[in-house]
């Protein structure tokens, strides 16, 4: 269990046309800026130690949006009189402390949060450590076919007392807090897999003989795993020449990528790279702002070899198809 767990929800105004930004190279949407933060510490059984909250002035989408009026209750007077953004967000990390660890309702935050770290000129590197407490509750209460996952349906499902408005960050914080202690939240934290486990389970599914996983962090462009030589260049498991990879990558579900490659030393061999190697790819932003891409070898066998020519065919197929419907169409 962190020493120092954040429980933190976010309010954030959009603008009426998107802006977007350069990002270490790479153009962005600006997700939204944040006009409200609402944050509880919290100890291991979810009682609340700490609590934070703090309405920001924006200075992108300075007028609020209907939408976000409608939905949060707040006005153009509470932004108008808001906390400069960059003061504001600026005490908030102070509060949480260099050693926080974050926890949200979802994933949706968290990339907001860093976008306007990173426009504000501060640290955007924190958090580097957060919780989708969607999956922490999941793990005990498996969702039933019907039951929404949103704050207000499992407060309610959960028998939580509404006393507190909803769409209001610090009230919505403590929901969340309120769900917590219903839940082994020490248990559910400790079994939360880490981004590389998770990319483990995903890519290398058994049953399977797979070789060499590896997880390349950090990257912003999303097909660096296709450009960066080092990524995609892989050595055979076998003895260790660069494999080379048949023209076509087939996709795999989200996010996943395979091709069946050659070794120039071990093809035809009677070792087990001499049917060829799949090398495999799984996609992840567990950020939302920067990929992650993990990579493995799986040695093939008679069944995963008919299934890779069944499906390469067809795949050629289709793209001929294409073709010639775009040059029929000139």
């Amino acid at each position: 269990m962190p020493r120092n767990l954040v429980l933190f929800d976010l309010e954030w105004n959009i603008g009426y046309q998107p802006y977007t930004f350069n990002y270490h190279g790479v153009q962005q949407t600006l997700r939204g800026e944040i006009v409200e933060i609402g944050a509880v510490k919290i100890d291991e059984d979810a009682n609340v130690l700490d609590t934070f909250s703090i309405h920001l002035r924006p200075r992108i989408f300075r007028k609020l949006q209907h939408h976000i009026a409608k939905v949060t209750g707040l006005t153009q007077a509470d932004l108008d009189k808001g906390e400069p953004i960059v003061q504001g967000l600026r005490r908030f990390m102070q509060w949480c402390g260099p050693d926080a660890e974050f926890a949200e309702w979802g994933l949706d935050d968290v990339p907001v949060l860093k976008q306007n770290l990173f426009l504000c000129n501060l640290d955007e590197s924190k958090p580097t450590v957060w919780y989708d407490l969607q999956q922490v509750f999941l793990r005990e209460h498996p969702r039933k076919e019907g039951e929404g996952m949103t704050l207000e349906s499992v407060v309610t499902r959960m028998g939580i007392p509404m006393e507190r408005p909803f769409h209001d960050a610090l009230s919505d914080t403590l929901y969340t807090a309120d769900v917590c202690r219903l839940l082994d939240l020490r248990a559910g934290l400790a079994a939360y897999p880490t981004e590389d486990e998770a990319l483990r389970q995903s890519l290398c599914q058994t049953p399977g003989d797979y070789r060499d996983f590896t997880v390349f962090h950090g990257y912003v462009e999303q097909y660096a795993w296709r450009a960066d030589p080092k990524i995609s260049q892989m050595p055979c498991p076998e003895c260790g020449t660069t494999l080379q990879p048949d023209e076509l990558w087939l996709k795999k579900g989200s996010n996943s990528w395979y091709t069946l490659c050659q070794c120039p030393r071990c093809t035809g061999s009677g070792n087990a790279a001499g049917q060829g190697v799949f090398q495999r790819y799984k996609l992840s932003r567990r950020d939302g702002l920067h990929w992650s891409f993990a990579r493995c070898a799986q040695m093939p066998d008679a069944e995963s070899l008919a299934r890779w020519e069944k499906l390469r065919t067809a795949q050629l197929e289709r793209m001929r198809a294409k073709a010639e419907k775009q040059a029929a169409e000139k």
